[in-house]
């Protein structure tokens, strides 16, 4: 016999149960800002022990040489910059003092293509790292890709998101960039 409060409940748990599977907000998680927009999650620190020293300067550079590949998600070494501004906004440091860079080589290149760019070379698809590479560049970010690797890739400068300088190799950059001040930091 046919009884419809057991279609019901069966359905009910069937549904709730994906709700149920979900793991539990972590505490003080913010999925992206204050500064960039598009990505870059935090979690607040409430009283750390390890303090900065009054007037630190923030300046770090990061390599990018890998996600450029993935037609989907936004290249994750892309977001650790994003991370980095935002982790230090939320703590209180204004973004005056908080100084990024990335060099970029390797198959990370396709993150700093236009839309159309990447369109061409990946079947009609989106730059889904277009709008976080903006944010970066708007915010004071140098991105900055490897000669060899553009030259070894063909990647003409009208491709480039416009911001996106290109040094004579990633050596050079690196070296630059250190030289300036800027701390490599490898995560």
């Amino acid at each position: 016999m046919f009884d419809p409060r057991a279609v019901i409940m069966t359905l009910a748990v069937t549904l709730a149960a994906p709700v149920a599977a979900q793991p539990p907000a972590i505490p003080g998680q913010q999925a992206s800002g204050p500064i960039i927009q598009s990505t870059g999650m935090s979690i607040k620190v409430d009283n750390p022990t390890f303090t900065v020293p009054d007037g630190h300067v923030f300046k770090a550079v990061f390599v990018v040489d890998a996600g450029g590949t993935d037609t989907v998600r936004v290249n994750a070494q892309l977001t650790t910059l994003a991370r980095f501004y935002n982790v230090h906004a939320r703590h209180g440091y204004p973004e005056d003092r908080v100084r990024v860079a990335a060099v970029v080589h390797g198959s990370g290149w396709q993150s700093l293509l236009t839309d159309d760019a990447y369109a061409a070379r990946f079947g009609g698809k989106r730059n889904p790292s277009r709008t976080l590479v903006e944010e970066l560049v708007q915010h004071g970010a140098q991105l900055v890709l490897c000669g060899q690797t553009a030259g070894a890739r063909g990647i003409r400068r009208e491709e480039l998101i416009p911001g996106v300088k290109v040094a004579i190799s990633a050596m050079t950059a690196l070296n630059v960039l250190q030289a300036d001040g800027y701390r490599f930091n490898p995560w």
